[in-house]
């Protein structure tokens, strides 16, 4: 017979793990999956930032839209101002002792030629306070022109070291747009200033280092980092993906960039990270000090601050898409400053493995986690896997998000997921289709051979049930009808067959309402299982009910002969037996077979012996002992077999029998003893009491047979008491 192998439920959980993980790796390249990852990103850092770690040590002095109204209506001045203004806050902060000073600002084009002001005066005051102040970063711009002006002057901002060649960064600009020869050759250093944004048009990373034409310049921040302090880049770790400095180790994604580690919302103000203060509010206050006055904003302000001069103003075009976009707007100057406090302080994701490393240790660990999901939605009930599943999104989500809040570790969550709604998703509907399968199955095979509530059981939980063969531990019964071949003789097919299911109606309700399995008709008989196909600890104590219910039916009145009524026989025994479909391509059929099973048929059969209507072997009697009351009939080996059993029938429940019942089954008893000693004729006297009390005592009258058979010839029984029967 072709067999349909079920597949194991470990190798289908390695599969759909297997393949979500495969699917999530393509899903991941795509610019969709790509826009929910950033998504999930900007919305951990506008639910978790932490702007009490932002350097209140950095100053932003803002450009805003409040200044340039001021200077106009006030002075009649308009913007662009005179660049001596950024002279005379230069000496302002100066004699306030602040530290470096960033210029977020392109002075690529000069003033000389301005008609409202002495552009060459405003110009020499502006390269005259840089050069008094020393720690001033200016501005660049990297563009793609077709002169390389990446030379000369330029190359003193240049940086040196190892490996930079291996950099993996954008290489698309072959020139950069310097600030004017009399500002940049006074400055401290200058730094790049153009913005990338990712995907979605949000900018959330930038490169530290600017590949020229093959030669190398600082971001601004980075720029005034190195400044501040006092670092310098000694090489790039392809290994790592690592920008090492003589101070420390930078991390970059896999295209060179740095992600910035925010500290919440632009723009300044309660909800800003940074104190801002106004241009116009600085200037005022640097001309007062000039004059001998108190200034609007004291000196003391100043001390030690880094400051950061930047437009803030909508209209200047510098404000920058960012994950607080949404908040409030944020100026180019403010990413500059977050990416330099990040920078100073260190603020930088933590990971121990490189990110190619981490990625495939997060994929293989992931995929590992979802085969053990799969498998438990396929074995274990749906709520169960559901509530696991629940689990183990809690459980990611959180752990996410704390590494994020506490640890700054900005992992991607959406991965793993997707990973398990898919694997759930995926798993429930194998399990779905390949219970369905099972379910009408099983239904196809046990409707009309089991009682509905055992069909409902087996439907709930198809895995209870192996159709491919298991061994249990049941009970098998057998029955017959004692004399119906003589019955069927005389009898029209028709009268036969309705005479026949009549029986079969009320015995095989019985046996289904027992819960046993109906395996098949035999004829004028049944043989039915307890313990299969759903195991049972009652399978033995179920049979022993049928026998009794048989006798409250009256089974054996269905069916009169001109010689009386048709006796149903019954033979169980209990054990071990095989189960599952036997059979062929074209028919097939759920069915035990094994000793236990050949056993029970003898039994049947050798009722007849003793005149009994049912026999049990001793394998059965051992499980109900407690709970019935019998009579020991023989000790006997059945034809086929060598070892001798001890059987016995049933007479009643414990509790039902009756004190007159007991005195026939103590004489009884004591007759057997008289047997067994080989006393054959105080065995027949004992048994001949017996009849004294139940005249109709079939065993009783088969034993005297026996015992005046003995007399004569003493070897029907072995000198154990074994009687052999040669046939079926």
């Amino acid at each position: 017979m072709a067999s349909h192998k079920k597949i194991s439920p470990i190798f289908t959980a390695i599969m759909i793990g297997f393949s979500v993980t495969i699917l999530l790796q393509l899903f991941s390249l795509t610019t969709l999956y790509k826009g929910i990852k950033y998504a999930a990103s900007d919305f951990k850092w506008r639910q978790f930032y932490q702007p009490g770690l932002s350097d209140p040590n950095i100053v932003i002095i803002a450009i805003d839209q409040s200044s340039i109204k001021k200077f106009s209506e006030n002075y009649n001045i308009n913007w662009p101002w005179p660049r001596q203004f950024y002279g005379i806050i230069l000496d302002y902060l100066k004699k306030a002792d602040a530290n470096v000073v960033i210029f977020d600002m392109l002075f690529s084009e000069s003033e000389v030629g301005r008609m409202d002001i002495n552009g060459e005066q405003s110009e020499s005051d502006f390269s005259d306070a840089i050069y008094r102040y020393k720690n001033v970063i200016l501005a660049s711009r990297a563009v793609d022109s077709k002169e390389n002006n990446a030379e000369s002057e330029d190359s003193k901002w240049m940086l040196q070291f190892d490996n930079a060649e291996k950099l993996p960064v954008f290489s698309g600009f072959n020139a950069i747009d310097t600030p004017i020869d009399s500002l940049q050759k006074n400055a401290d250093s200058i730094g790049i200033v153009n913005f990338f944004n990712d995907e979605d048009g949000i900018c959330r990373r930038l490169p530290l280092i600017f590949n020229i034409n093959g030669s190398y310049f600082p971001q601004l921040a980075f720029a005034a980092y190195l400044n501040a302090a006092a670092d310098v880049v000694i090489r790039y770790d392809p290994i790592s993906n690592s920008l090492i400095t003589k101070k420390q180790k930078i991390k970059l994604d896999d295209n060179g960039n740095y992600e910035i580690n925010w500290y919440g919302p632009g723009g300044g103000g309660k909800k800003g990270c940074y104190r801002y203060d106004s241009f116009y509010d600085v200037l005022r206050s640097a001309t007062q000090v000039m004059s001998g006055k108190d200034p609007v904003i004291p000196l003391t302000e100043y001390k030690n601050k880094t400051v950061v001069i930047c437009a803030t103003a909508a209209g200047l075009m510098d404000i920058k898409p960012t994950p607080f976009t949404s908040l409030s707007p944020y100026p180019g100057g403010e990413i500059h400053a977050t990416l330099l406090d990040n920078l100073l302080n260190r603020h930088m994701s933590n990971q121990s493995l490189p990110i190619y490393s981490a990625a495939v240790f997060t994929v293989f660990f992931l995929m590992t986690a979802l085969i053990v999901l799969s498998f438990v939605f396929i074995v274990k009930s749906l709520t169960t896997a559901l509530t696991i599943a629940l689990a183990m999104l809690i459980l990611i989500l959180c752990t996410n998000l704390y590494l994020f809040h506490y640890s700054a570790v900005n992992m991607d969550f959406i991965f793993p997921v997707l990973g398990i709604v898919l694997t759930s998703a995926s798993s429930s509907m194998y399990k779905m289709f390949t219970e369905g399968l099972a379910k009408r199955q099983i239904r196809s095979i046990f409707a009309r051979y089991l009682n509905d509530d055992v069909i409902n059981i087996l439907m709930k939980d198809p895995d209870r049930v192996d159709l491919e063969g298991s061994e249990i531990t049941g009970t098998v019964l057998f029955t017959d009808l004692q004399g119906f071949t003589t019955f069927a003789e005389d009898k029209h097919p028709k009268e036969l067959i309705k005479v026949l299911n009549n029986y079969f109606e009320v015995i095989t309700n019985i046996v289904l309402d027992r819960g046993g399995y109906l395996d098949k008709y035999t004829g004028d008989g049944i043989m039915a299982i307890f313990g299969a196909p759903v195991e049972r600890e009652d399978h033995a104590r179920s049979a022993c009910e049928v026998i009794l219910d048989c006798r409250d039916r009256n089974v054996n009145e269905l069916i009169s002969s001109r010689h009386g009524n048709i006796l149903t026989r019954i033979g169980i025994s209990s054990g071990p037996m095989i189960v599952g479909n036997l059979g062929s391509e074209r028919k097939v059929d759920y069915t035990a077979i094994g000793d236990t099973v050949n056993l029970s048929a003898r039994l049947e059969g050798v009722n007849k012996a003793y005149g009994t209507t049912n026999m049990m072997s001793e394998y059965t009697w051992n499980f109900v002992k407690d709970d019935y009351f019998f009579r020991e009939l023989d000790l006997i080996r059945v034809k086929g077999k060598n070892i001798p059993i001890r059987v016995f029938t049933l007479i009643d429940r414990i509790n039902a029998v009756c004190p007159d019942r007991i005195k026939i089954e103590d004489r009884f008893n004591n007759a057997m003893e008289e047997y067994r000693n080989r006393n054959w004729k105080d065995a027949i006297k004992e048994f001949q009491s017996v009849l004294e009390l139940s005249p109709d005592d079939s065993p009783a009258k088969a034993y005297i047979e026996r015992c005046r058979l003995l007399t004569v010839s003493s070897d029907l029984v072995d000198e154990h008491g074994v009687f052999t029967f040669k046939t079926k």
